[in-house]
């Protein structure tokens, strides 16, 4: 089968790729790592120590240390994401001419469906227009032979060897001969509508019966035609998957590296402005018309989407790191704020349908149109991440509030999206005040918390870590 050589070929190319970064496992191997603002705080002042002093000398070499690393590292990394998407676009393009395989079979089954519908229609309609017919043909029937009879009294009968034969003289013959021609005359065009009712009823039968066959025809096809999608669906599945095994790797080092604050500044929370500031009173589903804000400790959580769920979390099906729950729903699904909260970060800078394997669009990247959203529940704190969301009729702004089940903005493909959903990741914050993770986030930017991405998150989640730690939003939401 020429398909299965072709991912023969794709996926040879995809298993030679190889992700390389520098190790920088020794810089990070100190007190330093993660107390880099203490550290320039407390070295930012006079020291009463030697020892002190001699600390805040090895800060000053761990921090020139890092900023040169981390500049090196952004370098490899642009440059390993050139070479990379080089091979990762091959199996990508793949993925793409098998997802158009998927639309053309899915075309012709769902098409095939309806002539099913429309054929069943019309044998009811058949059905009873042949009954009409049959009624008709009775009738026509039944009136010439009446007439028939009614002609018979006068003339004595309608069968000509009695009209040669029986007649007694020549009077009474031609008595008899004119009576069957009135017979002829006045029951001519009924016969011959009665021949053609009978044609007509014969080729409806034929019809009925062709219809009927066409329907099992058209079932079979249908038959065909899903196993051939599940056969193709198999092969994407196994491209996907080692796309993402590849994607996570490169995924979580472009989540890694330093944030430029300056390019996202207006989609997120000014800190200076009040942590309960009201939402537009105007937008759909928001505050009443006297600002009301409401109280952020809800009791439980609800679904943000009314969807399948699509991917769980840890993993995907067929392997790769997977940090959050896929919702997947057609674009334009309504996401509910799962619990009355505030937002954090808001952007739906790209194109709703723009999504692809390997767009690194949005923040973080790949998210696309994405929104980080905090709230409280049974007093945890939560921060809430929503990814490839639509770029229309989206509602959240940096510091906007929303009620338990208010709408947000809706389902896309954006961003690395290989179709319509909604991604959900959890972050559980502890006892963190609303304000405190409101200026952290503010100055980190970090949609994971500090807990990573890829391989290195499945270390920090919840069941095996303390906050902040990463939920199973299957678990979350009711």
């Amino acid at each position: 089968m020429k398909l299965r050589k072709i991912m023969l070929a794709l996926m040879t190319c995809a298993s030679a790729i190889t992700i390389t970064s520098p190790n920088l496992s020794s810089i990070f191997a100190n007190e330093f790592e993660g107390n880099e603002l203490y550290w320039q705080n407390k070295c930012s002042v006079a020291q009463s120590t030697q020892e002190e002093a001699n600390k805040c000398a090895e800060f000053k070499n761990y921090y020139e240390y890092m900023s040169q690393g981390l500049e090196s590292e952004i370098d490899q990394l642009k440059a390993e994401v050139s070479k990379i998407q080089s091979n990762m676009n091959d199996v990508a393009e793949g993925v793409k001419n098998i997802e158009n395989m998927i639309q053309a079979l899915d075309k012709k089954i769902n098409r095939n469906m309806e002539n099913i519908k429309t054929i069943k229609q019309e044998m009811i309609s058949l059905d009873q227009r042949m009954k009409k017919i049959k009624e008709d043909i009775r009738l026509r029937d039944e009136m010439i032979k009446n007439r028939m009879v009614d002609e018979q009294v006068n003339m004595g009968t309608n069968m000509k060897i009695e009209i040669i034969m029986g007649s007694s003289d020549l009077i009474d013959m031609i008595r008899k001969i004119d009576g069957m021609q009135k017979i002829t005359k006045s029951d001519q065009k009924e016969i011959e509508k009665l021949v053609d009712d009978q044609k007509q009823l014969e080729l409806q039968k034929e019809e009925q019966e062709r219809l009927k066959t066409s329907i099992e025809e058209k079932n079979e096809q249908i038959k065909k035609d899903k196993k051939e999608a599940q056969e193709v669906k198999k092969e994407k599945e196994r491209l996907l998957s080692i796309y993402r095994k590849k994607a996570a790797e490169l995924n979580e080092k472009m989540r890694s590296v330093q944030t430029d604050m300056s390019s996202i500044q207006n989609s997120i929370i000014n800190i200076n402005t009040s942590i309960l500031k009201p939402s537009n009173p105007n937008k759909p589903g928001g505050q009443d018309q006297g600002g009301h804000v409401p109280g952020f400790d809800s009791k439980s959580m609800m679904a943000p989407v009314r969807g399948q769920r699509t991917a769980g979390t840890w993993q995907y099906p067929g392997g790769g790191v997977h940090l959050g729950l896929d919702y997947g729903a057609p674009i334009g699904t309504p996401v509910v704020a799962p619990a009355d909260g505030i937002v954090l970060f808001a952007n739906n800078s790209v194109a709703t349908n723009n999504g692809y394997l390997g767009n690194w669009v949005g923040y973080p990247a790949g998210a696309g149109n994405s929104i980080h959203y905090l709230t409280q529940v049974k007093g945890i704190t939560y921060g809430i991440s929503f990814f490839h969301l639509a770029k229309e009729n989206f509602y959240a702004t940096p510091g906007g509030t929303f009620k338990k089940g208010e709408v947000m903005a809706h389902v896309g493909n954006s961003g690395n999206s290989t179709g319509p959903h909604t991604h959900v990741e959890v972050v559980n914050l502890g006892h963190m005040s609303l304000e405190a993770a409101a200026q952290k986030f503010n100055q980190t930017a970090d949609f994971s918390w500090g807990t990573g991405w890829g391989d290195g998150a499945i270390s920090n989640v919840c069941s095996v870590s303390g906050a902040p730690c990463r939920e199973r939003p299957e678990e979350m939401f009711h």
